[in-house]
């Protein structure tokens, strides 16, 4: 079926708030996150999540993929054949 618009919208308006607030307020995943927001390779993104461990900021990192999830749930899930 394919993502649509408004879902890659919000999947991306989100990822990128919350990865944004993690390079502007921690400089300890500063480089991570603004690797994570330039190049949102899985690699890139599970190191921000390491990165996250223990702190506050990481059940946004892990809203936003919610929301990235579900944007493409149909195309990763739903049926191939």
């Amino acid at each position: 079926m394919g993502i649509s618009e408004r879902d890659r919208r919000v999947a991306r308006a989100m990822w990128g708030v919350a990865a944004g607030m993690v390079e502007a307020r921690d400089s300890e995943a500063r480089d991570v996150a603004r690797l994570a927001l330039a190049y949102p390779s899985p690699e890139n993104i599970r190191a921000l999540i390491v990165a996250g461990r223990g702190r506050e900021w990481l059940p946004s990192i892990i809203g936003a993929l919610a929301e990235v999830g579900i944007a493409a749930a149909n195309d990763v899930l739903g049926d191939t054949t």
